[in-house]
């Protein structure tokens, strides 16, 4: 017995100390590059400057933007980021810090999950398929809440199954289901606890365990629950009234699952393609090992199985059904997708299947690194990066050619290896470049160089010039269609907050001001403003800037 239990506390100390390597290794590799990269339009600049003015105004309750109540999201992953800035400063590093921990934290629950009910192999490829798949990558450094969201709506189905199969202590798994989902409102809305909350009514179901449900719904439960997600909404309601309800849960809830908000968007196949990109490029063998697991649950009554399809198959269909779509939508489905794709893969490398490996893998690594190079090429158009890919492309089909003579583990080693090499040739030379063609950055700082304080856009906003620089711009439309953008009820006009006024009138209120215009509405601009002579005092990356003298 004390053998045994000996034995148990050391391979208990092992997973520990896997643990903490594979978070510390996966946020080193998240976070590197990250203060190159600046905040982009439109949305990471929501984000931060929000949490900016939460800190500057010591806000912690009301999320604001441009000093206007903002009610798009709820408030944690806004807290989150605060947080960061209150340590580490108003940074880009900062910014994107929070979504890298929140990542690294994420591959941590997926080999803590899979190692409990499968074994040690598994676990490790399932971590590996997530921490590369493409999708995951470039949302570990994104400014949204999306990958704060996976990792709490991730937690709330896994320890729902953990208390179903009976593991030690479950009523304690359900309680930490409770608190995931708790933290899932707070991060995302309503869908942090509809949609695990459907997965797990769908799966007791099937599996016809209607008497688990006395089990899952207890009052403890629900009080954890309500103790960690309500407050904050009462709080809102308490201070707004009825435009918390009206904005929150009319225009950023019901609004976007009725009418679409960006139409061209909303197709029935739009999320198919979304998971063949978001996977890669371990699409093709997830969409084979989707398949397989749908022919073996015929015959396979496993209920590890029937649960990671069902939490598959419920967000891809909820979310096709929603009039809007979003490209980050669908991202949950991610982890069970892994760990499906983990045990098919292990099968293969168990039965030394090389040809499978580079037919499945290595065919798919090959044109991602074939698009990467075109990336590179249309955004950079660098000799040396595109090189750099080249050569690493040539490698890889080199190594491919030499694996005849080596193991499968050695051919999926180098490809793994040869996928973080592309990587990170992405995070130093594109990533900063893609974002700089999105970001205001260079515009704030062309605006400090010129020392005026008014200023207004035409006919565009910049959310992240307002971060950088720290002055409120105001948007200016044509004085003839100005009533179109005012902001309508219940309509997608509300989300939108920053100052708006027509261009003369500006012009005529605001002495001493700047207006930047795009080269592409510069002639439109000089016919409206003939009353009042803009001078042209600079012209930087097809931006006019034009200086306003009334007094």
């Amino acid at each position: 017995m004390n053998v045994k239990t000996t034995a148990a506390a050391e391979k208990q100390v092992c997973h520990k100390w896997n643990c903490l390597s594979i978070f510390l290794l996966s946020f080193f590799i998240y976070m590197l590059f990250n203060q190159m990269v600046p905040i982009t339009d439109p949305v990471e600049a929501n984000y931060a400057l929000t949490a900016k003015e939460m800190v500057l105004s010591a806000d912690w309750l009301s999320p604001r933007i441009y000093g206007n109540v903002w009610f798009d999201k709820p408030v944690l992953f806004y807290w989150l980021t605060a947080i960061a800035f209150q340590l580490f400063g108003f940074s880009e590093w900062a910014a994107r810090l929070m979504p890298a921990v929140f990542a690294a934290a994420g591959l941590v629950l997926i080999y803590w999950f899979v190692i409990k009910i499968t074994y040690k192999p598994i676990a490790v490829l399932s971590v590996v398929i997530l921490g590369t798949s493409f999708e995951y990558t470039v949302l570990a450094k994104l400014v949204i809440t999306d990958m704060v969201f996976f990792l709490f709506n991730s937690a709330a189905l896994i320890f729902f199954y953990f208390g179903y199969v009976k593991m030690d202590g479950k009523k304690r798994w359900y309680l930490g289901m409770y608190a995931s989902m708790a933290l899932a409102v707070l991060t995302k809305g309503p869908a942090g606890a509809l949609l695990p909350g459907l997965v797990i009514l769908l799966f007791l179901i099937l599996r016809r365990k209607w008497t688990k449900l006395r089990e899952i719904v207890t009052p403890q439960g629900i009080i954890l629950f309500i103790v960690v997600a309500l407050p904050w909404y009462a709080a809102m309601y308490f201070l707004h009234g009825a435009e918390f309800i009206n904005t929150f849960f009319g225009v950023h809830n019901y609004l976007r699952a009725t009418v679409s908000e960006h139409p061209a968007d909303d197709v029935s196949y739009y999320y198919l393609v979304v998971f063949v990109l978001s996977m890669l490029p371990w699409s093709a063998l997830a969409i084979k090992a989707l398949l397989q697991s749908c022919k073996d649950l015929r015959t396979n009554a496993s209920p590890l199985l029937l649960f990671l399809l069902l939490w598959v198959a419920t967000y891809f269909g909820v979310y096709s059904a929603m009039a809007t779509k979003y490209l980050t939508y669908t991202f949950p489905i991610l982890l069970p997708v892994a760990v499906l794709t983990a045990v098919h893969l292990e099968g293969m490398l168990a039965r030394g299947n090389k040809k499978a490996i580079i037919y499945w893998l290595g065919g798919p690594l090959v044109l991602l690194l074939c698009v990467y190079i075109i990336i590179a090429h249309h955004y950079l158009a660098s000799f040396v990066l595109c090189v750099a890919a080249i050569m690493l492309l040539l490698l890889l089909m080199a190594f491919l050619w030499k694996s005849k003579n080596r193991n499968t583990a050695y051919l999926f080693n180098v490809l793994c290896l040869c996928h973080m090499g592309s990587y990170i040739l992405l995070s130093f030379f594109v990533f900063p470049v893609i974002a700089e063609t999105r970001s205001g950055k260079s515009l704030a700082e062309n605006i400090d160089a010129l020392g005026i304080e008014k200023i207004g856009l035409y006919q565009f906003y910049s959310t992240s010039a307002v971060f950088y620089n720290g002055n409120i711009a105001v948007k200016l439309e044509r004085d003839d269609v100005l009533d179109l953008h005012q902001h309508r009820e219940m309509s997608w006009s509300s989300k939108y907050t920053m100052p708006l006024q027509g261009v003369t009138d500006f012009a005529q209120k605001s002495p001493n001001s700047l207006i930047v215009v795009p080269d592409k509405q510069k002639k439109i601009f000089l016919e409206e403003t003939v009353s009042f002579n803009p001078q042209l005092v600079k012209y930087s990356k097809e931006l006019n800037y034009y200086y306003i003298d009334n007094r």
